[in-house]
């Protein structure tokens, strides 16, 4: 149960345990995957000073559960899928790269950058929204906003949410997003770090959220060109299998195509995953110090 320390969290907690249901099948198509962003959220907690995780660790699986959340919110608010990604192939870097919100809108217009993505600037919105709510030392938005902005960063961290071409569409490879981000780090579950250095303060998060993105976008072509080669020299009879979920058969990447696929990508998946656990990590303990260093015992 969540500690208040202005307003009650049973209403909003009760809500994303019933959200779990839905999401379970449903989360894979759209980011890290229901395994990978709880999974990052309950690491980032432990990279933080003993004065602060332990009102983090009090909420852990409030935490774990939040982090679902903005994929769900795709269904019923048109501006959230915005905020998961930026198609850099669709400017030129040189021109959009460092930009704030505020110059990037005098470049190109709102309608622009929300058709392309705002995963660059809803970071360091959510992060001035976080601060406040230490600052106000507001509970339930705390968790909340940490929650989702852990989303946000673990997103900038994947590859494919730096491209037009996101699930492989424009080079037939349809099924490459769910792939990369949860077919594999849910292969990896006992494979992936669990264990990050101390949070440190981050001074320019705007910049430090675009070599993220610029990080993830370096990848993206070594990643598809590793699984295009893998699908030639490889049978179609070998590269998928029928699972059966309830009362229906999913199709789905064979286990020896996909440790072969990871085996090739040289430690790239685990290398995104432990870093997003590392940043989100940083952005926290960065709106905390900003605030005063509010304490919640």
């Amino acid at each position: 149960m969540i500690r208040n320390h202005n307003t009650s969290f049973k209403k909003l907690f009760r809500q994303v345990l019933l959200l779990q249901l839905c999401l379970f099948y449903s989360i894979a198509a759209y980011s890290w995957g229901f395994f990978a962003h709880k999974r990052i959220n309950h690491l980032a907690i432990f990279t933080l000073p003993p004065k602060l995780n332990g009102l983090y660790k009090r909420h852990i699986h409030a935490i774990e559960n939040l982090a679902v959340l903005p994929d769900q919110r795709r269904h019923s608010l048109d501006e959230e899928a915005a905020r998961h990604y930026i198609d850099l192939d669709r400017y030129l870097i040189k021109s959009i790269a460092y930009l704030n919100f505020e110059k990037a809108i005098q470049l190109y217009t709102n309608d622009s950058l929300q058709r392309h993505g705002i995963v660059p600037w809803i970071i360091p919105t959510m992060k001035n929204r976080l601060k406040q709510a230490f600052f106000n030392r507001d509970t339930l938005q705390i968790i909340k906003l940490s929650s989702e902005l852990g989303h946000y960063i673990a997103d900038a961290h994947v590859p494919l949410h730096t491209t037009s071409n996101y699930d492989g569409q424009k080079s037939n490879q349809v099924g490459i997003h769910a792939f990369w981000e949860s077919v594999i780090p849910e292969m990896l579950q006992s494979d992936l770090e669990d264990w990050s250095a101390p949070a440190q303060y981050i001074a320019d998060l705007q910049k430090e959220t675009w070599n993220w993105i610029l990080s993830s976008h370096s990848l993206v072509e070594i990643l598809l060109s590793l699984e295009a080669k893998l699908n030639q020299k490889t049978n179609a009879r070998s590269k998928y299998i029928f699972i059966k979920k309830g009362t229906l058969l999913t199709k789905t990447y064979a286990p020896a195509y996909t440790k072969a696929y990871h085996q090739s990508l040289n430690n790239q998946i685990e290398t995104r995953f432990n870093e997003a656990v590392q940043h989100v990590g940083n952005v926290w303990y960065s709106a905390w110090l900003e605030a005063g260093q509010p304490d919640f015992k």
